[in-house]
């Protein structure tokens, strides 16, 4: 499929999703979701890939949702339509077995702060900004927001940002635990490299699995979620990269996992 609102690119086992609408601040319309459904079909399927880093064009991650294609929805079932579409971008990246970064390298705004809290580790510019700003124009939170915003930052917090719809700065958004690291601009991408590159080479199928339980265990009582991990421990026992561990840890070397 040749993208229009997407940039998709892979080196060394990283893909690298762009959205690509710099005019818009990269707001995402119906054919943006679309394109991002094959996008992240086409990384699960894709065993070179390792992780992937989201990002945006231009001085914004991602500025929301496109109001002037929300403007020309009609009847109710089109928004349905709409947010099932998205709703599957935000699953897909969720439930991807694979480490997935954001780099968010300016403001994150409704469903684009959706995007950034559905990724599994967050780096951002001292640039970021980050708003709940559904309630401000008279909606609710989606995305799966009423989801990953009180598991990350408390229910209380999560309340008051989606109340408010304030602006969270970077500064603030690592204090309270929307992001993990906050850096200057200029380094911004040599701290995604630098990470990307180290999770790549890491034991991805332990790196999959490791994070499908714990997206489980968020509803699990303790002894489900322990159940999980015996036979989770058991399916990565039988990987190359755990035979690989071993063996590299009793020859005392840095191991060479391969991701299988």
């Amino acid at each position: 499929m040749e993208y229009k609102h997407i940039v998709l690119e892979g080196k060394e086992n990283i893909a690298t999703l762009t959205l690509n609408r710099p005019e818009k601040l990269n707001a995402i319309n119906k054919e943006m979701i679309e394109e991002l459904e094959h996008a992240m079909v086409e990384i699960s399927q894709d065993t070179d890939v390792r992780v992937l880093v989201i990002t945006g064009a231009g001085r914004a991650f991602c500025s929301g949702a496109d109001v002037s294609d929300m403007a020309n929805v009609g009847a109710p079932i089109e928004t349905r339509y709409w947010l099932v579409g998205a709703h599957k971008i935000i699953l897909a990246l969720t439930n991807l077995e694979k480490p997935v970064i954001a780099k968010v390298n300016g403001a994150a705004v409704g469903i684009g702060c959706s995007l950034a809290l559905s990724t599994d580790l967050t780096i951002a510019s001292e640039n970021a900004q980050f708003s709940m700003i559904f309630t401000r124009i008279g909606l609710i939170p989606d995305g799966g927001s009423l989801f990953h915003l009180p598991r990350l930052v408390g229910p209380a917090r999560a309340k008051e940002l989606i109340f408010t719809g304030r602006k969270v700065d970077a500064k603030e958004a690592q204090r309270i635990g929307l992001v993990n690291k906050t850096v200057p601009p200029n380094e911004l991408d040599n701290e995604v490299n630098a990470l990307s590159k180290r999770l790549a080479e890491g034991p991805t199928v332990a790196f999959g699995i490791a994070k499908k339980i714990m997206n489980r265990g968020l509803n699990m009582d303790l002894s489900s979620v322990m159940e999980c991990e015996a036979l989770g421990q058991t399916l990565a026992g039988t990987t190359e990269d755990a035979k690989e561990g071993i063996i590299a840890f009793l020859e005392k070397r840095t191991p060479h996992f391969k991701g299988r």
